[in-house]
């Protein structure tokens, strides 16, 4: 890993991306932004260090149900639609639609299970992947940092949760 700029955005693109993670986290937002509190420019530049992009064509998955795959995204660019399966299985049911400033795979990055859901892209995105070995080595290098996301993806678990719960619960 480099200390300097991401290699792996653009500058300008990492300039979007951080500024797509400071709009989400307005008070005028929904409040499951990633933005945790008190990170400046530096912090989001030391966190993308740590990660790859990728790009999603529109219709492609990014994430599908069922995969044993841990990885975290943070969505710089589009839209994506998170999918899950209906009580019978078979059937597929629109959970969530994000957008840039949001993340997606908070749930199987921590507890390591199978993909709980699906993502798609509505239009062409891209994102930052971070694995587990990215993130001890973003860790390693940043541990204040590391334990804001820890909590900023804690606090967006227990809303989408708390979302989950009230549509239950009509």
């Amino acid at each position: 890993m480099t200390l300097g700029m991401p290699d792996n955005i653009p500058l300008k693109d990492l300039e979007s991306a951080i500024a797509s993670f400071r709009v989400s986290g307005s008070s005028t937002t929904p409040g499951d932004s990633l933005l945790p509190p008190s990170w400046r420019d530096e912090d989001w530049k030391q966190l993308f260090r740590f990660t790859s992009t990728r790009r999603v064509m529109a219709g492609d998955a990014l994430i599908r149900h069922g995969e044993p795959d841990r990885t975290l995204y943070f969505v710089l660019h589009g839209d994506l639609e998170v999918t899950a399966r209906s009580g019978d299985g078979l059937t597929m049911g629109r959970v969530a639609q994000v957008g840039a400033g949001s993340v997606l795979g908070e749930l199987a990055f921590f507890d390591g299970g199978p993909r709980s859901a699906g993502a798609w892209a509505v239009d062409d995105c891209e994102v930052a992947a971070m694995t587990l070995d990215q993130y001890s080595a973003f860790e390693q290098s940043s541990p204040a940092l590391a334990r804001d996301l820890l909590f900023a993806l804690g606090r967006i678990l227990a809303i989408r949760l708390r979302r989950t719960n009230a549509k239950v619960g009509r």
